[in-house]
């Protein structure tokens, strides 16, 4: 049928003045039409690829891959609970740990664009008794600061774990307490969570809101993202279908005293929402590119081989070049990754609800998209 409308749009067009425009036309009809047929067949071998997964007890959630912003394949995997055998769909919310990386990163790109900020600006600047010195919100956002990670000194330093813990407590005990620093700033690049909850907590500062409230109002409702929230608003969104995290086959995430903490991690959202977020990052309605354009450029070498890391993203390139930008999380039971290919506008989204060692083989993937 495809190849009929070619030869039919073909015939119409019989050699004339305007014979170069037709054959323009048909030519333009070609390429939808391989585009097209190109676009069902990876769409199959996606399908085969997590269907393999799941069949092999090594997947569970929901996977979605677009290009320039149309959907070429969308399907969810096993059950959102496992008690109730609620089966999972498309539409499911899953928390997406460290991919809020770029949310956070965004969020410090729109202060610099008001000139609220600089990127050499010292923590002091904005809390004056931080007791670790030469670590600016350059060297925050490239995880370079060689400050000690949170998670693990807040365990042996908070006694109640019954309560929230804030960004303003993560702040409050690194003034006090002074956990001792894993390497000198800007010595080295270590992947680090607490920098992006002091750039959460830079960012509450400067606007005198809740990084929650921020990124809702700036971010959230500027894209259309309305099942996208943080766990401080669970009770606010009880009616958004939730994926169950799960910490052991059987052991379900349930409250956490660190799932207050924000900035590294807490937005929960789904496939499309996530869709919508990496599309807005083709356009100015956040940041103007030439300032976005800094995440999406190598800052530092990570400790991988040709892998780099920007403001929240990141990176690697292929044989022939193409740059791949992704953040991968996890988080209480979930895993996520968001991939973005600004070559041909593609999108990899995949949230999970079954922890494996890596949330995807991306290898596989490039393999379906560039063979």
């Amino acid at each position: 049928m495809l190849l009929s409308i070619v030869c039919v749009d073909c015939k119409k067009n019989k050699p004339s003045k305007y014979g170069k425009v037709s054959a323009q036309i048909s030519m333009l009809n070609i390429y939808k039409i391989n585009t097209f047929l190109s676009s069902r067949k990876q769409a199959r071998q996606f399908d085969k690829y997590f269907s393999d997964l799941y069949n092999k007890q090594i997947f569970s959630g929901v996977a979605l891959v677009s290009k320039k912003g149309t959907v070429i394949y969308k399907n969810a995997f096993g059950l959102a609970n496992r008690k109730s055998h609620e089966k999972l769909k498309p539409d499911y919310a899953f928390q997406i740990g460290s991919a809020t990386k770029q949310f956070t990163s965004v969020s410090i790109l729109m202060l610099l664009q008001q000139r609220k900020i600089a990127l050499e600006d010292s923590i002091q600047k904005y809390f004056p008794l931080f007791p670790y010195k030469n670590i600016s919100i350059l060297t925050l956002l490239t995880h370079r600061s060689g400050l000690p990670n949170y998670i693990y000194f807040c365990d042996t330093l908070v006694t109640d774990k019954f309560k929230l813990l804030t960004n303003a407590d993560v702040v409050n005990i690194m003034c006090s307490n002074f956990p001792k620093q894993y390497y000198n700033s800007n010595k080295d690049y270590h992947y680090c969570n607490t920098n992006y909850v002091l750039l959460a907590a830079i960012v509450e500062k400067v606007s005198g809101n809740t990084f929650e409230k921020f990124v809702h109002d700036n971010i959230l409702q500027k894209t259309g993202m309305p099942h996208s929230f943080f766990y401080s608003e669970l009770e606010k969104f009880n009616y958004i279908k939730k994926a169950t995290g799960y910490l052991s086959p059987k052991i379900e995430a349930g409250f956490f005293y660190l799932n207050g903490v924000t900035g590294d991690k807490g937005i929960f959202s789904t496939v499309d929402d996530l869709q919508k977020w990496d599309l807005s990052l083709y356009s100015d309605c956040l940041v103007r590119k030439d300032i976005l354009n800094k995440a999406f450029t190598p800052q530092t070498k990570t400790r991988r081989y040709n892998i780099f890391y920007g403001f929240g993203w990141k990176m690697y390139f292929l044989k022939d070049s193409t740059q791949v930008l992704f953040h991968s999380g996890w988080w209480q039971g979930y895993q996520s990754v968001i991939i973005r290919i600004p070559k041909d506008s593609t999108a990899i989204i995949i949230l999970k609800n079954k922890r494996t060692p890596h949330p995807v083989d991306q290898r596989k993937i490039m393999d379906i998209l560039y063979p």
